[in-house]
């Protein structure tokens, strides 16, 4: 790879208390949730890199140190902290104008040879006083005027390093441009330099010059506009006198040639009728972008510099999704180094899973994490970038994720929560389907050695009992499970509990499988009974039956409500069927005396919510599972099933702790997860304390 950026450590910056990424992707995609420090992350690397950032803007105020920042004497810069930006680069082996330019910046002389630029802001000297103070002293404090800043190469704090960035150097284009207000101003155009750096021929653009002002007089001779100019001369001569030095003439542009230069305009048609006022917002940003880059690549075949990074925020703006896409890959072709801030998903989508860096907060400031470190094989990588579709993208911008196996958890999951008042879209929770029972590189993806995005794994028990293959939900478990004792503990403790369901050692069997699903829990592994519908079916059973009937015949639904009332009924939770099931059951034909146990009522059930669509079923199951009072449902099973429910639960006085929720029955493992997530992004738990 090319020259590029290799790490980069940000403190007391902004957002940043203390930051370092290593390796740093080339190219960068950088994500995170809004105010997290994107943009902050870019202008750390001006302050090192940009040649146009002018010296007042290295010169820090006291906003831009972090507010958790200390130093000798205390908080922020009136306590003496310091700002540091490390800038890293590698790649650089074989090009000998870049070894020219950073060779008393290296400080890794072996390859792959390494080189640091440092930006520091801190204190010029101590402070003038008599004794030395005590931290915090409130008598001592720094202002602005005592501290300056310094760029720096290699190990040397003295090596003075501005002169890199005139030939390695960082181009931002940010993210709140005015493209259509850059464009018509000379200064701020790209058209400025494409035009500057043109090998024009003077002789030439004198004699163009000529002709155009010649072209000027004729037309400043027409009468009228000759009438026009002698008017207003002497509308200035009455209202101040002759005392202003003004004689208006109207014009073409200046006979000089670089005026001329810079009246040269640019529209978007070829009658040149349009200019990029008349164009779209998406269209003008596109168009700038466009010049910026054929300028930097103007001035690289003039080699006028080693290498520019370029860097765009929100490329995206005010672009159709499919532009978006075509315009990213684009830039990921071109510009190999390029850092890119986004909020979109379709973007992110496309990006190569390596490229991608993710912002987070954290109790100490913003935090960034890689999958560079995700252990992640080759065939792992592929299949995620595959995988993320815009909207399993969205996990990159969430604060908390849940991993579910389909569709159907996608719909029925935040509908329990809400049903509880816990709005997922609202705490940044993401419900993601991994379309299978994979789950390994998705945990890897957003592990401790990647994302770290914190998440839970909701998975059917898939019990298969009598199968060599049973237990599979455990089994998946057990492989997600980090540490490696546990994971051989788990193993060995599934293989026993195959063998007890081989010999009928049924109670034995229940407490050791609750065991493990407890001890998969405590992973934010939770592992069902058997799959969601079935599970969920003694809590919501009867929203399943309505569901069910607003989607098949009469017949059908009739069949649907009998089977799943005999199957409450059989698990001592028939109270949990309203009167409306109850009276669809009671219309239903008797059920084939063949196939009347309770395992082919649970089988009936679930075929015909295959036979349906399971995720089509779950869109309208979820519509009606909004609508319950959870808290009064979960109370009327938890009566149901033996729990002691004090008063203080039912009206709602006091919080559903977790060992109540434990009691669930077979819908504990969705109401366990919720109750994680809900306390780690809301801080309370699923059913907190009703307001009175």
């Amino acid at each position: 790879m090319a020259l590029h950026i290799s790490r980069l450590r940000i403190s007391n910056f902004r957002n940043f208390a203390e930051c370092e990424i290593a390796p740093f992707p080339a190219p960068a995609v950088i994500v995170g949730e809004n105010g997290i420090g994107k943009s902050n992350m870019l202008h750390a690397l001006r302050l090192v890199l940009d040649p146009d950032l002018p010296d007042s803007a290295r010169q820090l105020r006291a906003e831009d140190i972090h507010e958790g920042a200390t130093g000798p004497f205390g908080h922020g810069l009136a306590g003496g902290a310091e700002v540091v930006v490390e800038v890293d680069f590698e790649g650089f082996d074989d090009e000998a104008d870049a070894l020219a330019i950073l060779s008393d910046a290296l400080t890794k002389v072996t390859r792959p040879r390494r080189a640091r630029l440092v930006y520091r802001f801190a204190p010029r000297a101590p402070l003038n006083i008599d004794e030395p103070p005590e931290p915090g002293d409130d008598r001592v404090a720094y202002t602005p005027l005592d501290y300056d800043f310094q760029l720096t190469q290699g190990t040397d704090d003295d090596a003075d390093g501005s002169r890199v960035r005139r030939y390695i150097s960082l181009r931002v284009l940010p993210a709140l441009r005015d493209a259509e207000s850059d464009l018509a101003r000379w200064n701020r155009s790209p058209l400025r330099t494409l035009l500057e750096e043109m090998p024009l021929d003077r002789t030439k653009l004198e004699a163009i010059a000529g002709d155009i002002d010649a072209a000027a007089d004729r037309l400043a001779h027409e009468p009228e506009v000759d009438r026009l100019q002698k008017d207003l001369a002497a509308r200035l001569k009455r209202l101040v006198g002759p005392q202003l030095p003004v004689d208006p003439h109207v014009g073409i542009a200046s006979k000089d040639p670089d005026s001329l230069l810079r009246g040269l305009r640019l529209f978007v048609d070829s009658s040149r009728t349009r200019t990029v006022a008349d164009t779209s917002l998406g269209a003008a940003n596109v168009l700038y972008l466009g010049m910026l880059m054929e300028a930097l690549a103007v001035r690289r075949a003039a080699s006028a510099f080693v290498t520019t990074i370029l860097g765009v925020e929100e490329p995206e703006a005010h672009l159709h999704v499919a532009v978006q896409r075509r315009l990213f890959r684009h830039l990921l072709a071109t510009e190999p180094a390029m850092l890119l801030t986004t909020h979109s998903p379709h973007i992110a989508a496309v990006a190569p899973l390596e490229s991608l860096l993710l912002l987070r907060a954290s109790t100490s400031g913003t935090i960034a994490n890689t999958t560079l470190d995700a252990g992640l094989t080759d065939g792992e990588s592929q299949d995620i970038s595959r995988y993320l579709d815009v909207t399993r993208a969205e996990l990159l911008f969430a604060r908390f994720v849940i991993l579910v196996e389909g569709a159907a958890e996608t719909y029925v999951v935040p509908a329990i929560a809400r049903a509880a008042g816990f709005d997922l879209d609202e705490y940044g929770v993401v419900v993601v389907n991994v379309a299978g029972t994979d789950f390994a590189p998705y945990v890897q993806l957003l592990g401790t050695h990647g994302l770290q995005v914190p998440h839970v794994v909701i998975t059917d028990g898939d019990p298969l009992r009598g199968s060599k293959r049973s237990e599979q939900g455990l089994q998946r478990a057990a492989q997600l499970v980090e540490d490696d004792d546990l994971r051989e503990q788990l193993e060995a403790d599934i293989e026993e509990l195959r063998r007890l369901e081989q010999e009928g050692e049924n109670r034995e069997a229940l407490s050791l499988r609750r065991t493990l699903q407890d001890t998969c829990a405590a992973e934010d592994i939770f592992v069902g009974d058997s799959t969601l519908e079935l599970d969920l079916l003694s809590l919501l059973g009867d929203e399943l039956a309505v569901a069910y009937s607003e989607l098949a015949s009469e017949g059908r639904a009739e069949g649907m409500a009998r089977d799943i009332r005999l199957i409450l009924d059989a698990e001592g939770t028939a109270d949990m069927i309203t009167a409306p099931t109850q009276a669809l059951a009671d219309r239903a034909s008797a059920e084939n005396s063949s196939r009347a146990t309770h395992q082919h009522r649970l089988d009936r059930v679930l075929a015909r919510v295959e036979a349906r669509g399971k995720g089509r079923i779950a869109q309208r199951w979820a519509h009606h599972i909004e609508d319950v009072d959870l808290r009064k449902w979960l109370a009327a099973l938890l009566e149901c099933l033996g729990p002691q429910v004090d008063s203080d639960i039912t009206d709602g006085s006091t919080e559903v702790d977790a060992e109540l929720i434990a009691s669930s029955g077979p819908a504990r493992a969705y109401l366990r997860a919720l109750d994680r997530v809900s306390r780690a992004v809301r801080g309370t738990a699923l059913l907190p304390p009703t307001e009175s």
